[in-house]
């Protein structure tokens, strides 16, 4: 990982195309700062998005970066009927190969995405669900929708024909927020950087868009045509890139320790993570460091946006993979040791390794004890290394 990557807060999302689908490009996406690879299933074959699916994760794993998978299943935009009729090939087809996430397009209820979840408990598939807000109904209802998907991704471009135009501002801001208070990761997607699918710059309406998305709480930028069909892929990940660092050296990051922010929970998990983010800002630590065994420690931290990279320490790839579309989370695949002495030398050992810490500097480590079992954080350290 570089400095950037490890640095940057605010994921990008990049949707691969005909401009991207070469494993040359590919791979320049992965080292100029993309995240996560999405397929959009309304458009070529199933047997091509399988071999760009291999294409990612092969690439990923040679340059030893992380970099989840996105499969956007056109459900209900392109078909009618039931859930099952309109999603079942499609979550066949995600869960054969494996996917880190699975969009969909079109929902309006939390009903729906409910029996989603059924028929990929059915399949013996826990992957996670991002809801596409596009639609003047999933908007009304997106409280509730929030509460049983895994995030959500404001499509911007559809939910503009729907509601127009001008109200999509602040139904962004106000999806952000909601999702922000639920600690689940929020995607922010349409024409950030439109123009670049032509040109080598972008405007400097585009430039605020994207800052302002980042100042929102955005957890990730999404590019779409600027990837899929652009004249310049590469270049349009490294421009969101240096926009991000930007805006995120603005970022109110005290703030989310005021007694009344909104979505504290009463609850010891919620509770450890905050101190840890609280901690990490007061002592000016390098790194928080998050041993998580299913993700949910990780995803805990994230919420409460610390201004160091929050290290994801996991056993569990798909984990991982599923991580790197979280806010501030650097996942490392390595297996914790069953003593908290071995944990704290670990988490040292991480720091050192990627080069966020040095001798003498703080480190804020957070885990589940006991180190073996899944969804419980209590432990707050303050280490030096």
């Amino acid at each position: 990982m570089t400095d950037a990557q490890i640095l940057r807060h605010v994921k990008i999302v990049c949707t691969l195309g005909p401009a991207s689908n070469s494993p040359e490009v590919i791979r320049k996406l992965l080292s100029g700062g993309m995240n996560i690879a999405r397929l959009n299933l309304n458009y070529g074959t199933l047997e091509e998005h399988s071999q760009l699916v291999k294409t990612v994760r092969s690439l990923s794993q040679e340059l030893g970066l992380t970099a989840g998978v996105l499969l956007d299943l056109p459900g209900f935009k392109r078909r009618t009927g039931d859930v099952k009729a309109v999603f079942g090939q499609h979550l066949e087809f995600a869960v054969t190969n494996k996917a880190d996430w699975i969009a969909l397009s079109f929902i309006s209820s939390a009903q729906q995405v409910k029996e989603v979840r059924v028929l990929l408990r059915e399949m013996k598939s826990d992957i996670p669900l991002i809801v596409k807000i596009e639609r003047a109904k999933s908007l009304e209802e997106s409280k509730s929708i929030i509460e049983v998907c895994d995030g959500i991704m404001v499509a911007r471009g559809d939910l503009a024909a729907d509601i127009s135009i001008e109200r999509v501002p602040i139904a962004q801001k106000r999806l952000i927020k909601e999702a922000n208070r639920a600690g689940k990761p929020v995607i922010t997607a349409t024409q950030m950087l439109e123009s670049m699918t032509r040109s080598i710059t972008p405007t400097r309406a585009e430039a605020t868009d994207v800052a302002n998305a980042v100042l929102d709480g955005s957890d990730a930028l999404m590019l779409s045509e600027e990837t899929t069909i652009g004249a310049h892929p590469v270049e349009a990940v490294e421009t969101m890139v240096k926009i991000i660092l930007a805006a995120e050296s603005e970022l109110p990051y005290g703030e989310m320790f005021r007694e009344d922010w909104p979505g504290v929970l009463p609850e010891i998990n919620d509770a450890t993570a905050r101190a840890a983010c609280h901690i990490a800002y007061q002592v000016q630590a390098k790194a928080v460091v998050a041993f998580t065994a299913g993700g949910t420690t990780a995803l805990r931290v994230s919420k409460y946006r610390p201004r160091q990279p929050i290290l994801a320490v996991t056993p569990n790839e798909s984990v991982a993979r599923r991580l790197a579309l979280s806010w501030g989370v650097s996942p490392v695949i390595k297996v914790a040791p069953p003593t908290l002495t071995g944990i704290f030398e670990l988490a040292v050992s991480v720091a050192l390794d990627i080069g966020i810490a040095g001798k003498g500097d703080l480190l804020v480590i957070t885990a589940g004890i006991p180190p073996t079992g899944q969804g419980g954080t209590n432990l707050i350290k303050v280490h030096r290394v």
